[in-house]
């Protein structure tokens, strides 16, 4: 429990470094580097991120994998077979990636011919070169990460996350003003992340005594991996579709404006969503070893309570926060032409946080390797909000490429996969629900109105942003503090501060 709250607070400290960092490197390296060539090496990185695709979740895989193997208290040979058979999948992949790779590079002339001049081409082709790599080895990385996220090293693939963050920073400035060229991002990226999948492979095998070696490939372990695989895949590709399809039917029936207004609002609404799903994914140890204790039905639903608050208070939080000050937050930061993003986001948010709240139960799918579901509603809410989009467009501008998103997320992922979970798995999701938004959701609701009315009242965007999100925090941590908690989070909040003051 211990290590897991750590690597939560990790987890969200890297995200918000991330963002941070983004924000000031994307200013500095603008500022820097100029227009064209920044712009250079955002083209280049776009074309590259396309291989992303070929990851086929296996970090996931060997996370399952191995959660259910220590559970079973299985043999160090069959550990062995697991860890070998995804990485050479692992490996395979790469391959892949590196044939991919070399096609993209080669078509790079043809492709750019009419937006690029010759030079640019020529520079292009080789920050593609490095960013791809930087790519391959980071897709290596993450299947090791599913190795120690099995043993339950829950701070050491984000404690190493913040390391490579700063390093970057550090090094891109210094590198950077000296050599002011988009070559340099890259070839930094994939020099650190070179090292840290060195690092990683060798505390791997040091710290777990794991073997990588083909001889211990086993079909049967691939053939069982397979369906997750497949399924990670193709809701990677739905994951894609979801997040440009509006962008890009806005840009063929609307005009370019639009299309930035609702990529501020598909920015915000990606930004609470990785910082949702960050507890959902360290969880997947703890349900693996409650699966092959036999836990089943509502005991099993009692296991997820604590993971589902948690997730509640951060990500309505944020959501409830963001309602309250949101439209000064988007003045101060875009300006004033960017308001509507407020409420477009905001509608595009609260049917993802809705999901959010039992995100927990993605676990359970793939421990019992049923996936399928979940891949069928992520297909589904794909396909229909692009005729709905479509539609919706014509009649009610950009607000209603946000209403089909919303509608469709509610459908399909909400309640069609909240029925199977009542259906299929024997749980009473509603009872989930009550449980998980009990003594949070009233004081989010009314630290939100609270502070929505209050900063209102403030005519300076920065004072009011500063004062009504005082207010709403003030609020909903005194209700929540004072008469929200459950005696599991008291116990918790008890034994923080006892350590705080024995320190």
């Amino acid at each position: 429990m211990k290590k897991r709250n750590s690597g939560i607070i990790l987890s969200y400290a890297n995200t918000f470094l991330n963002m941070v960092a983004g924000l000031f490197l994307s200013a500095f390296l603008l500022r820097v580097l100029g227009d064209a060539e920044y712009g250079l090496y955002q083209t280049m990185s776009s074309f590259a991120n396309y291989l992303v695709l070929l990851e086929f979740g296996t970090g996931a895989v060997m996370t399952r994998n191995l959660s259910l193997c220590r559970s079973k208290n299985c043999s160090d040979h069959e550990i062995n077979k697991n860890v070998s058979t995804i990485w050479s999948v692992t490996i395979a992949l790469a391959l892949i990636m590196i044939i991919a790779c070399t096609v993209f590079y080669i078509s790079i002339d043809k492709i750019y011919s009419q937006s690029l001049t010759p030079l640019e081409i020529v520079a292009g082709k080789k920050i593609f070169f490095f960013i791809t790599l930087y790519i391959i080895v980071s897709f290596l990385s993450q299947t090791l990460g599913g190795i120690m996220l099995a043993f339950e090293k829950y701070s050491f693939t984000p404690a190493l996350a913040i390391f490579r963050q700063i390093t970057r920073i550090v090094f891109i400035i210094i590198f950077v003003l000296k050599n002011k060229t988009g070559l340099v991002i890259a070839i930094t990226d994939f020099s650190i992340g070179l090292i840290l999948l060195i690092y990683s492979f060798i505390y791997c095998k040091k710290s777990f005594n794991v073997k990588f070696n083909i001889k211990f490939f086993d079909s049967d372990i691939f053939k069982m991996s397979l369906p997750m695989s497949m399924a990670l895949f193709i809701q990677s590709l739905s994951n894609q579709a979801n997040n440009n399809v509006a962008k890009f039917i806005i840009g063929i029936q609307m005009n370019p404006e639009t299309v930035a207004l609702f990529s501020v609002s598909m920015y915000i609404f990606q930004i609470f969503n990785s910082i949702g799903t960050i507890p959902i994914s360290l969880y997947a140890p703890q349900v693996a070893k409650d699966i092959s204790k036999g836990l089943e039905g509502k005991e099993l639903l009692k296991t997820l309570i604590q993971p589902c608050r948690l997730i509640s208070v951060i990500a309505g939080t944020l959501l409830f926060g963001f309602i309250a000050v949101g439209k000064q937050f988007i003045t101060f930061v875009y300006g004033n032409s960017y308001v509507s993003a407020w409420s477009i986001a905001i509608i595009l948010t609260v049917p993802a946080v809705i999901s959010l709240t039992n995100g927990v139960m993605i676990n359970i799918l793939n421990m019992k390797n049923l996936m399928r579901i979940r891949t069928v509603s992520m297909i589904t809410t794909t396909v229909s909000n692009i005729l709905l989009t479509i539609v919706l467009i014509g009649k009610l501008g950009v607000f209603g490429a946000a209403i089909s998103t919303a509608v469709c997320t509610m459908i399909f992922q909400v309640s069609l996969l909240n029925v199977y979970y009542s259906k299929r798995l024997d749980m009473n999701i509603a009872y989930l629900f009550k449980k998980a938004y009990k003594g949070i959701l009233p004081y989010q609701i009314l630290g939100s109105v609270i502070g929505y009315i209050s900063s209102s009242l403030i005519t300076n965007t920065l004072i009011s942003f500063i004062c009504g999100g005082f207010i709403y925090v003030l609020v909903f941590a005194i209700g929540f503090l004072r008469f929200g908690m459950n005696e599991i989070e008291r116990n918790q909040l008890k034994n923080l501060f006892s350590k705080i003051k024995h320190r």
